[in-house]
This record gives structure tokens, sequence and C-alpha cells, in this order.
């Protein structure tokens, strides 16, 4: 199974892509082109166990607002390499991500033209709310959703890619959460060049995005830890 989530990763196999969504005239939602996301490879393995971790950062309004700005400016934010290789598979990942309020889709052409079942492995309506974060993730290459793929590109043709989209009210929390600690830092946020971690389970149940580290511009590494509570932001700036 692919073990890394990568919003722009140096390992090599699947490209996370940043989308913007849009909606056509026909009511068919749309995506455009942003700098290119990744999947990292990890080896198939029980789950780690996961570490002790400090407390949750507090979210608050100012980070949501911020992370909104960068989510909109499409670039200039620091690559994310995240792991999920501490759940047992990627179907455990994708469910608690399901969980938030995520959900798979298939684009085409830059277009949402199915929904993603993955419990029955199904293609369905791509009539989606509003509420979803500009950048979605690229699962094309996700080898327990070879079959998912398979079938959306028979019908829907050879781009046809799965897709996860995260509510956007937890990608504005994570980006402005990060942008404040990489600010208490020293350098901000354009001072660095990717940030690395891993989704954990939270001793409650929920999912948490451990971070474990950072890459400075000039190849220097700076290890420090940040824990967001992704439940706590799903359901808004505390």
């Amino acid at each position: 199974m692919n073990g890394f989530v990568r919003f722009a990763c140096h390992a090599a196999v699947a490209v996370w892509i940043a989308l913007y969504l849009a909606w056509r005239s026909a009511d068919v939602p749309l995506v455009e082109a942003a700098p290119p996301l990744r999947l990292l490879p990890a080896p198939v393995a029980s789950p780690a166990p996961a570490p002790s971790a400090p407390r949750p950062m507090d979210v608050g309004g100012a980070e949501v607002a911020r992370g909104e700005d960068l989510l909109a400016a499409g670039d200039g934010f620091p690559a994310l390499s995240f792991s999920y290789q501490s759940f047992p598979s990627f179907r455990a990942y994708a469910a608690s991500m399901e969980s938030l309020g995520a959900r798979f889709v298939v684009v085409s052409r830059r277009a949402i033209v199915a929904g993603v079942d993955l419990e029955g492995g199904d293609l369905g309506d791509a009539r989606l709310e509003a509420g979803f974060s500009p950048r979605a993730r690229d699962y094309s290459a996700e080898p327990a959703l070879a079959g998912v793929t398979g079938t959306a590109r028979a019908r829907f043709g050879d781009d046809a890619e799965v897709m996860l989209l995260m509510p956007r009210r937890v990608d504005a929390g994570l980006f402005g959460g990060i942008a404040r600690a990489l600010d208490e830092r020293g350098p901000g946020h354009t001072g660095y060049s990717e940030v690395r971690g891993r989704y954990e389970r939270a001793p409650d149940g929920g999912v948490r995005l451990h971070v474990l580290g950072a890459q400075r511009l000039d190849g220097a590494e700076e290890a420090f830890e940040l824990v967001f509570d992704l439940a706590a932001l799903a359901g808004g700036p505390t």
C-alpha cells in the first residue's frame, strides 16, 4: 500500500494534485490544476504504535482565515509529506478521512464526473455540496484502489483519476496552523521547502496529524513536533 500522502513530496510514486473546484453551467463540478502534490510509498507492515505526542495545537479563527488565504494563493507554501503507515491498511486510513467529511471522487478532464463508494468499489453520483478544499489528493496509483481506477478509466477515459476531497475547513486549519508554527520558528513558511509528518489514531479514536519536522530552503533539517486534531478542525475553529 502507499504509505505517504504528500502535498508535493520527494519519494517516487504518484502525485497529490492540487486543484481548484468550480461549477460549469451544466452543473458539473470542475477542477483546475495547481501546484502538484504527491503520494509516497511505504512498506506493507503492521501499524506502528502511536508514540506519545504533544497536546494538539489550538487552531482558532485567525489561523483558519490565514489558511483560507494560503489555499487561495495556490503556491508559496512548503510541500507537505504525510505518511499514513500508522494505519493497518489504506482502507482504514481512507475510512478515517471519510469520517471527517472527506470524499473520494473521479476526475476526468478537470471535471468531477463520479463519486466513489469505497465499501462496494462502485462509482455513483458526482453531486457534492460546497465546502471542500481546493486542493485534492490524487490516489490513482494506490494499489488498493486499482479496481476503482480501472473502472473509472474504462468508463470515462484514460485521463480519469481517483481523488480525495478534504473539507475546506480542515485544510484551512492545517495550512494556517502550520504557517503560524513556522513563523514562530523564525523564517516563516516561505523559508521552508517541506514539512513532514504522519496521520495517527487519536487516543479518543479520532484522527490526528503529527508533524515531525521540516526542511529549510537551504536543505537543513529541523526536528520539531506539532499535533492537529483533525476532528476538531472538521468541526470548525476553536
